[in-house]
């Protein structure tokens, strides 16, 4: 069965998929996990012919993780469609991968896979291509034997190696090393990113690191704040992989550095973080953490409690923080009011116009005004 490559961002796009999402205790946070999966499909080019869901087996089935029945069911659906991809919202180990590839006939890709696909196209930088080099090898090291498993029972006697053993064993060994090399030229990078932070340090600059759920606009916002175009603005997932730093003017002879940071995304597995924790560390760097929030988005808990998460893993969820709801332009005044009844402390702005941007500065001066450059 021929599989997109990850470790060359093989081309999926135009593909016929199935997308299988489960029921959880509430039905809306079912419908969104659905449509962030459907999301991540059409980022690359998928096409979405059906999306389902379906029961959360009790326990999981440890060799397909769902049950015959509903294999059977998923396995007329495809051929019905003509599908050729099977997207599955949970992580699958590699033998219930293989499983359900064996059932049902055709590809199956679990959300990681999506999500490191997705890294590989929108990485531009050296540094950006390291860490998602690194997350799909991290990836695929534990897959290869499904890939090479059928070759080694070919060939060999007793007490002897088939050749597809060898051939299994050589390229294990290829990627452990080249896992390693990636971990070593990463920790170069942050040394060389170390000596910037220090510099910016000496000149007595603030830093502001934008912390968010995917496409929630934090690109669009630093592009407003600094009047330039330079950071990729796009309606996809993961628009934003690279480090982005710019000076931003805040007013009254003040000024402050502004970082745009990697997009979060719920449940994201602890080798992706760990592989961009890199990026990640501006957030442990700032003097202040803006926390965007996408009023339109998926729910404002769900991006919250994201949020919460990654900066619990990164050790800074005790700075000072601001929280910013986005895209005020697209909601009606009733909804606007309802928000500011409820989040009381927070800023509400939209990048795409401008508005509230003057006390978003305000906040930001007020804040970080004992670090603040200040020019003469």
């Amino acid at each position: 069965m021929q599989h997109p490559n990850v470790l060359t961002g093989g081309n999926i796009s135009g593909k016929r998929a199935v997308v299988v999402a489960f029921n959880e205790k509430s039905r809306k946070i079912s419908e969104e996990n659905l449509l962030e999966l459907n999301s991540l499909a059409k980022t690359l080019g998928v096409n979405v012919i059906s999306s389902i869901l379906i029961r959360h087996p009790e326990p999981v089935y440890p060799a397909t993780y769902i049950g015959k029945g509903k294999i059977q069911e998923l396995k007329n659906l495809i051929q019905s469609e003509k599908c050729d991809l099977m997207i599955f919202e949970k992580d699958l180990s590699p033998v219930q991968q293989r499983n359900l590839e064996h059932l049902l006939g055709t590809v199956v890709l679990d959300r990681t896979v999506l999500i490191l696909l997705i890294f590989g196209n929108h990485a531009h930088t050296l540094e950006g291509k390291l860490q998602v080099e690194l997350a799909q090898m991290t990836y695929l090291l534990p897959r290869l034997a499904g890939s090479y498993g059928n070759l080694s029972r070919l060939g060999g006697t007793i007490g002897t190696r088939g050749p597809g053993e060898q051939k299994l064993e050589v390229y294990r060994r290829r990627v452990r090393e080249r896992i390693r090399l990636l971990n070593l030229r990463i920790k170069e990078i942050e040394k060389h990113r170390n000596i910037i932070r220090e510099t910016r340090q000496r000149k007595n600059f603030p830093v502001c690191a934008l912390v968010g759920y995917t496409n929630v606009g934090k690109s669009t916002l630093l592009n407003t704040l600094t009047h330039k175009q330079d950071a990729v603005v796009d309606n996809k997932l993961f628009s934003t992989l690279d480090p982005l730093t710019r000076l931003v003017y805040l007013g009254e002879k003040s000024f402050c550095l502004m970082s745009d940071t990697v997009g979060l995304l719920s449940s994201l597995p602890h080798h992706l973080i760990a592989a961009f924790r890199a990026t990640l560390e501006e957030l442990k760097y700032s003097h202040l953490l803006i926390c965007l929030i996408d009023v339109i988005g998926f729910s404002i808990e769900k991006q919250m409690s994201t949020i919460e998460n990654v900066l619990g893993i990164m050790e800074v969820q005790d700075k000072p923080r601001i929280t910013v709801f986005n895209k005020i332009d697209l909601i009606d005044e009733g909804e606007l009011n309802f928000l500011k009844k409820s989040f009381p402390d927070a800023i509400f702005i939209s990048a795409k116009t401008g508005e509230g941007f003057e006390q978003l500065k305000g906040r930001i001066r007020q804040i970080v005004g004992e670090y603040a450059y200040y020019s003469t």
